[in-house]
């Protein structure tokens, strides 16, 4: 206790900062710098459910450390659209459940020994909701358990649930610096995992509080349809004729495909992780295990450029030719890399070879991280497909595995380059981390969904969303949509959507569900009716700085915890330009000076930039004296030199459009290439947060 004392009091010394999760407890005059009570453990426990929601159960041991009775408050981040449901107490093991109780608004003092909760709502849309406890007279050296009773909503991911845990802060101090993490009601011998953590038969999994963790566990769903909703109602008070809803989508998991050919693709541009291709010779070991015998296979890896892995054959290997899987492995060890991602170029070739073998029921299979020049249309790669494909060819079914820690965190939004080219080609997604996928099936993988487009809500005059639903869903993804109703709620809603064209109808029914309380309240002490007669109430110590400190941590939670994001602006960019494309830029003008002394004009580079990589460059537009193919290939390569530094966690796509003059000699003078970056303007597209997406400018001063 002393060394915590001492940290504490370091820690006063520096303005406040905000942690997702804080315990602040009551201080007596002459008291600084020491914070008297503590957390001894934190537990979230899950309660397996294969329905839309699921129990979790926050516990966390609260110990008065003091030699004098201390009141304390804590501020909890919870999971994503979590409610709160409950709260129980215990004292010396003997556990006491709540009640439901009203929030009164005048700070208060209230008897030893009671506990109070209640529902911090997220502080912007797609935030992460808290709760706030207070626990009056905590007496000392003593320890009170709390547990807080949370609905929460698992998304369902291959043949698993899993759910997301925020990370309650870098310095949670007198926090517990642990999270032990329990999942009950599974099937005897059944494992759960948090991050690639199995619990390998011990009944729990200690994490670091530090960091936001996914749980999963096994699902077991009995009946598989594409798309799958849920539709409750929630009356209002007595007397009134309004009411809220709230509507809960998912996509299911498809039928796998039995293909006889399979081409594996495999993303090598530098914006991918170094390990992928490692990982990605594992995953498609197990790929190739789990097919039939008779199933062949190809391989290409792609960059700005395709290229075989394999050495052409006039006949594919089967999955269980030794040699040819060797070769594919030493390939994927090489661990090629170049900058460029031209999906394209990649399906097309994954479409003549596959025809060159023969196959009737092929299907490609492309893993990336997703980040794709976002100047590519979906309806141009759609088109280019067709093509390829022709009339009466066979038509590939496509799965990409996306391999991103962001987007595997965070979801993949409909929005997004990949989402819309998957929709617009009909291809299923799965989002997943390659090196965790030991023990998975192809069944599970090839599983599965296509991306769902044009999803449609329909609802009679009398109710409507307080935010309009997303475009489309992809899987791995849940969407939860709250609205307001007034009179007749109706009994049913329809979902529409389309998967690659065809519609796809859901009908839901409703489902009456009681009001959520205001606020929960138990006592170890005394009785939970008595508690909950007082009511809800913060105590007098408690400024309103703290509660604004406790709602910042948890906002800033919900925006993707607290290590700080880099980013690349107009200044890093113009030192990347002037001194990695610039002087090639000039070398081309030189060579092209010699085939045509009058030779001048202009050119603007187009660059598409991601994760330090040049996923896409080319000459937008050229105005020369005369043309010359040469100078537009030599400056759409010295386009592809840049070489950029990527930023921390930064997940934009930046779109430069970069113009040059090419100035001719005068009077013997030298010739000249003369960047115009502050004539244009550089832009950045945001690819995050999900459901956001926008073009901005940014300032050319």
């Amino acid at each position: 206790m002393r060394a915590l004392t001492r940290v504490l009091a370091l820690c006063l010394l520096v303005p406040s900062i905000a942690h997702a999760d804080q315990l602040s407890a009551e201080q007596q005059d002459g008291e600084s710098g020491y914070l008297a009570v503590e957390e001894l453990s934190y537990e979230a426990i899950v309660e397996a459910s294969d329905g839309y929601s699921a129990t979790l159960r926050l516990r966390t041991a609260v110990h008065n450390a003091s030699v004098s009775t201390r009141d304390a408050v804590a501020s909890l981040a919870l999971p994503p659209t979590a409610q709160l449901r409950g709260i129980r107490v215990a004292r010396d093991g003997q556990w006491s459940d709540g009640k439901a109780t009203l929030i009164r608004n005048e700070p208060d003092r209230r008897d030893p020994g009671t506990v109070f909760a209640r529902a911090l709502p997220p502080p912007e849309r797609g935030g992460l909701p808290g709760a706030e406890v207070v626990a009056f007279g905590l007496e000392p050296d003593h320890t009170v358990q709390i547990e807080l009773e949370v609905e929460v909503f698992p998304r369902l991911r291959g043949n698993n649930w899993e759910l997301d845990l925020p990370s309650r802060g870098n310095d949670p101090l007198n926090l517990s610096w642990d999270r032990r993490v329990l999942v009950k009601g599974l099937h005897k011998g059944e494992p759960f995992w948090v991050d690639d953590t199995s619990n390998r038969g011990k009944p729990y999994i200690v994490s670091s509080a530090r960091s936001g963790v996914t749980v999963k566990w096994p699902a077991h769903l009995g009946k598989h349809t594409a798309l799958e909703g849920h539709y409750e109602l929630t009356p209002g008070p007595e007397g009134f004729d309004d009411g809220e809803f709230r509507v809960y989508l998912r996509l299911g998991v498809a039928k796998p495909p039995r293909p006889d050919h399979v081409v594996l693709a495999v993303d090598r541009s530098l914006s991918t992780s170094s390990m992928l291709q490692s990982q990605t010779r594992r995953m498609f070991e197990g790929l190739l295990d789990d097919l039939p015998e008779a199933t062949t296979f190809d391989a290409l890896g792609f960059a700005r450029r395709v290229v075989p892995l394999m050495s052409d054959r006039a006949h594919a290997p089967r999955v269980g030719d030794a040699k040819a899987r060797a070769e594919l492995r030493m390939a994927l060890d090489a661990n090629e890399r170049g900058p460029g991602t031209d999906l394209v170029a990649t399906l097309l070739a994954a479409i003549e070879r596959a025809k060159d073998h023969g196959a009737k029921h092929p299907m490609i299979v492309i893993v990336t991280d997703g980040m794709l020049p976002v100047s590519v249309e979906p309806e141009q790669v759609r088109r280019a497909v067709d093509k390829a494909v022709g009339r009466r060819g066979h038509r590939p079914e496509i799965l990409f595995v996306v391999d991103d820690p962001l987007l595997v965190r965070s979801g993949l939004d409909a929005a997004h380059p990949m989402a819309r080219i998957a929709a617009a080609l009909g291809a299923r997604i799965s989002l997943e981390t390659v090196g965790q996928l030991e023990g998975r099936t192809d069944a599970e993988l090839l599983a599965a969904p296509q991306v769902l487009a044009e999803l449609e809500l329909v609802l009679p005059e009398n109710m409507s969303l307080d935010q309009p639903p997303p475009r489309g869903l992809v899987a791995g993804n849940f969407v939860l949509l709250t609205g307001h109703y007034v009179g007749k709620p109706a009994k049913g809603i329809e979902i529409k959507g389309r998967f690659d064209g065809d519609e796809v109808v859901e009908k839901l029914r409703a489902i009456e569900q009681e009001r959520l309380p205001q606020a929960v309240a138990a006592s170890v002490a005394g009785t939970a009716d008595d508690a909950a007669d007082e009511g809800f109430v913060r105590p007098p110590w408690y400024a309103p700085a703290d509660e604004r400190t406790a709602r910042q941590g948890i906002a800033q939670a919900g925006r993707g915890g607290f290590e700080r994001k880099g980013y690349l602006d107009r200044k890093i960019f113009r030192n990347y330009l002037t001194t990695r494309v610039l002087p090639r830029a000039r070398v081309c003008y030189n060579h092209a000076l010699r085939r045509d002394p009058g030779q001048a004009g202009r050119a603007v580079m187009m660059m598409e930039v991601a994760k330090g990589e040049v996923m896409l460059a080319s000459i937008e537009s050229s105005d020369f004296e005369s043309p010359d193919d040469k100078l537009r290939e030599c400056l759409s390569e010295a386009a592809w030199a840049l070489d950029i530094p990527a930023g921390k966690l930064d997940d934009k796509i930046y779109l430069l459009r970069y113009p040059v003059r090419l100035v001719p000699p005068v009077d013997g003078g030298r010739a000249d290439v003369v960047e115009g970056l502050s004539d244009d303007q550089m832009m950045e597209l945001m690819a995050a947060p999900p459901g956001r997406g926008s073009l901005t400018t940014i300032d050319p001063e």
